[in-house]
């Protein structure tokens, strides 16, 4: 997580001191002591810079540490709520090992070092095997086992299947190690905006018992896998269309925008059941999914090409109908679709756009599906 989450409360960094740098702070130095002392003439070099100059080297210091306060107040009050930052988990992937036929079992253990170098940086990636595997020389020298790496982050996200990769060791029978599929799942520590966000949607409850709709929500985000949350009150989705009191479902997302998996979805659901009104039932769902397509007709503006214009409004409207970024809104408007068209670079004019698409479902989100752009 990276990002402000859309559906957490903000937060807001306080700046509690505006001096600027440590140049900043001679050169206001320097006016007051010109100003109180009009004889004297700042010389590089001489005693009263220097000692301007050290002064200013040794509250810069204490500048930072202040500015680092609010953070670090924040950080620590979370830990005492349970709340800690994200530390990354580790890319995952399988490889496939070709064997000599020198024995008839070759046995390649758990946790074997597999180390890839990225080209573009030449830096290099460590993978585990995360179990055994045993092959039986007589009937076959390939075999597949789950690799995972060892240092939390994205450095190994997008590797594609059939990269070679080395072993790090001694296991002279391996003939060759390459990556039957593609590295992906990795990601980093969590950054500041992403951790402060959850500690504020956490500090808006207020409450350790969840009583109001907006805490589910607010409870919801605060889960490191959730990227998006909707309450949906009195809502029960075994009778969708009736009114449900007593009842409580919290629509969820990942960081992507899409379902959660089954597991997290399922301890997520615990989690707030253990923490709500005894007499609330708790339901933890997924978005209702719209793939949006549109056919629209703009005119170029003077300076762009046809392909450049389809480009930009193509952009345009997959950003829009990000999952990640949509309000939650029931449909998508067509007067809202040529606000967004007439603001791509190089469109003077839209001349056609769809009528408005309903989004069914009690929390819906769109997908951004196929966009046929006709350029004037």
């Amino acid at each position: 997580m990276t990002d402000q989450p859309i559906d957490a409360p903000e937060y807001e960094n306080l700046r509690l001191l505006r001096y600027g740098t440590e140049p900043d702070l001679v050169a206001a130095a320097v006016t007051y002591a010109q100003a109180a002392l009009p004889q004297w003439q700042p010389r590089a070099g001489n005693t009263e810079m220097v000692l301007l100059e050290s002064m200013a080297l040794i509250l810069g210091v204490n500048v930072l540490a202040v500015q680092m306060l609010p953070g670090q107040v924040v950080e620590q009050l979370m830990t005492l709520y349970g709340v800690a930052r994200d530390q990354g988990s580790p890319a995952k992937g399988r490889v496939r090992f070709t064997v000599t036929n020198g024995n008839p079992i070759q046995t390649i253990p758990a946790g074997t070092r597999l180390r890839y170098t990225l080209e573009t940086t030449g830096e290099t990636v460590d993978f585990l095997t995360t179990e055994p595997l045993q092959l039986i020389t007589s009937e076959t020298l390939v075999g597949e086992v789950n690799i995972v790496a060892a240092v939390p982050g994205v450095q190994a996200n997008g590797l594609p299947s059939g990269m070679t990769v080395d072993v790090v060791g001694v296991l002279p029978f391996i003939e060759t190690v390459v990556l039957a599929t593609a590295v992906s799942q990795g990601t980093g520590v969590e950054s500041d905006v992403s951790f402060h966000s959850r500690a504020a949607a956490l500090l808006s409850r207020l409450t350790t018992t969840l009583v109001l709709p907006e805490h589910f929500q607010y409870a919801a985000i605060a889960d490191p896998v959730v990227g998006r949350a909707r309450v949906l009150n009195l809502f029960d989705p075994a009778s969708p269309e009736a009114t449900a009191p007593g009842h409580v479902t919290v629509a969820v997302t990942d960081a992507a925008g899409d379902p959660l998996e089954a597991p997290a979805s399922t301890a997520l659901a615990a989690a707030l059941k253990a923490q709500a009104l005894a007499s609330l039932q708790v339901h933890v769902i997924d978005p209702a999914y719209t793939t949006v397509d549109a056919a629209v007709t703009v005119r170029a503006a003077a300076g762009f090409t046809a392909v450049q214009v389809q480009a930009s409004v193509t952009a345009a409207l997959t950003a829009w109908l990000d999952p990640t970024r949509w309000d939650w809104a029931p449909v998508v408007g067509q007067y809202a679709m040529v606000a967004k068209i007439a603001a791509a670079p190089g469109v003077a004019e839209v001349t056609t756009a769809p009528a408005n698409i309903p989004l069914p479902g009690a929390a819906p989100l769109p997908r951004p599906g196929t966009f046929t752009v006709t350029v004037l």
